[in-house]
C-alpha cells in the first residue's frame, strides 16, 4: 500500500513541476506582449500627437 502511495506521490509531483514550467513559460510569454504593446501604445500615442500638432500647424499657417 505504501509503494502506492509513494508512487502516487511522485506522479502528482512531476505533473506539478511541469505544470510550473509551462506556467512559467505562459507568463513569459505574456510578459513580452505586454511589453510589445505598451510600445506599440506608446508609438501610436507619439504618432497621434505629431498628428494634431502638424494639423494644428498648418491650420495655423493658413489662418494667417
Amino acid at each position: 500500500m505504501i509503494k502506492k502511495i509513494e508512487k502516487e506521490i511522485k506522479r502528482l509531483e512531476l505533473l506539478k513541476d511541469q505544470k510550473t514550467i509551462k506556467r512559467n513559460q505562459l507568463d513569459e510569454e505574456i510578459s513580452n506582449a505586454n511589453d510589445q504593446l505598451k510600445e506599440l501604445y506608446s508609438l501610436k500615442s507619439q504618432y497621434e500627437k505629431f498628428q494634431n500638432n502638424t494639423a494644428y500647424f498648418f491650420e495655423k499657417s493658413e489662418a494667417t
